[in-house]
């Protein structure tokens, strides 16, 4: 009978393939649907490990809230930076997911589709790095609380 930490493992190891593979096949909303996914989750388990029980319906503004306020309160040496970076995903984030045909400043130029499917690729790359970065984030938890 499998563990639940096989299946919790299991689900990862697939949903970093799917990313890696959205990304690599240019399926961009799909990679920044997994990005947020992994980076919720993340955050959450370093928030559980920091203050302990976290409700996990929460928004991706307060878990980054939340994280911030967690790592400062228990002197973990983390940069506001990251913290900055993941606020400014976060909204290029709603930008790409819930703006798609929204009328924006370029959208009566011959290049807005072109200027958005930039966007998509930026926020993309930019939301790969930070999976790992707070991946790392969620360790250096597991290290303060010890």
């Amino acid at each position: 009978m499998a563990s639940k930490q096989t299946g919790r493992y299991l689900r990862y190891k697939l949903a970093f393939e799917r990313l890696d593979e959205a990304l690599e096949e240019g399926w961009l909303l799909e990679a920044i649907s997994l990005e947020e996914s992994i980076i919720s989750d993340r955050l959450l388990s370093a928030l559980q490990t920091l203050v302990g029980e976290t409700s996990a319906r929460q928004s991706l503004n307060n878990l980054i809230n939340q994280a911030k306020k967690a790592f400062a309160e228990k002197g973990g040496d983390t940069e506001d930076d990251l913290f900055d970076q993941l606020h400014q995903w976060r909204q290029d984030r709603n930008e790409c997911v819930h703006a798609f045909c929204r009328l924006d400043d370029h959208a009566y130029s011959d290049s807005s589709a072109e200027i958005f499917g930039e966007k998509m690729w930026e926020t993309a790359k930019k939301g790969r790095e930070l999976v790992d970065l707070v991946k790392h984030l969620s360790k250096i938890a597991k290290n303060i609380s010890n």
